[in-house]
C-alpha cells in the first residue's frame, strides 16, 4: 500500500495563510500595501494595423522630444528606440513617492509584408507616434526562359 498522494501540494496551506494575510492588511489600510507593478522599461507596447497600401504601428511615448526618438527598418524588422535623461535630482527632497522611468526604451517587430522604407512617415502628437510605412507592391510577373540541353549528345545544347 503507498501512503504517497500525487495530488499533495505542501505549499497550499501556505499560499492560503498568505491570501488571509494580504485580505487583513487591506481591510486595515486603505492605501495598498503591495509595491504596484511597473511595465518593464525596455519595452515599449505597440498597435500595428495594415491596410491594402500600408502599415501602420503606433506607441505611447509620452514626454519624449523628437530628438530622443530613432526608427529604424532592416528587412521586414522595425525598430522603435528613445531615450530620455532623469532630471535634476534633488538630494534635500524627502521622496515619497518615486515611479517615472529614465533611460532607454526599444521595440522591434517583424513587418507583415516588405515596405517602402524610404518612403515611410512618422508623426508624435500627444505622445503618440505613429509610423506610416507604405507597401512595397508586389513586382510583375515576368516569364523566364528555360533553356534544355541534350544529356546524351554530350551536353551539347539543342536547337
Amino acid at each position: 500500500m503507498s501512503l504517497i498522494r500525487r495530488d499533495y501540494n505542501p505549499f497550499e496551506e501556505m499560499d492560503r495563510m498568505m491570501e488571509r494575510m494580504r485580505s487583513m492588511m487591506n481591510a486595515l489600510m486603505p492605501i495598498s500595501w503591495e509595491t504596484p507593478r511597473l511595465p518593464d522599461v525596455a519595452t515599449l507596447a505597440v498597435d500595428m494595423t495594415s491596410d491594402e497600401n500600408s502599415v501602420t504601428i503606433r506607441t505611447a511615448l509620452p514626454g519624449f522630444k523628437q530628438d530622443e526618438i530613432d526608427i529604424s527598418v532592416q528587412g521586414n524588422l522595425l525598430t522603435i528606440s528613445a531615450e530620455t535623461k532623469a532630471e535634476r535630482e534633488d538630494k534635500q527632497a524627502n521622496w515619497h513617492i518615486r515611479e517615472m522611468r529614465y533611460g532607454k526604451f526599444a521595440r522591434s517587430v517583424a513587418l507583415p509584408e516588405d515596405v517602402l522604407a524610404d518612403k515611410a512617415e512618422a508623426t508624435l502628437e500627444d505622445g503618440i507616434l505613429t509610423i506610416k510605412l507604405p507597401k512595397q507592391k508586389p513586382s510583375p510577373i515576368q516569364k523566364i526562359a528555360v533553356k534544355v540541353k541534350n544529356l546524351l549528345s554530350g551536353g551539347k545544347k539543342s536547337e
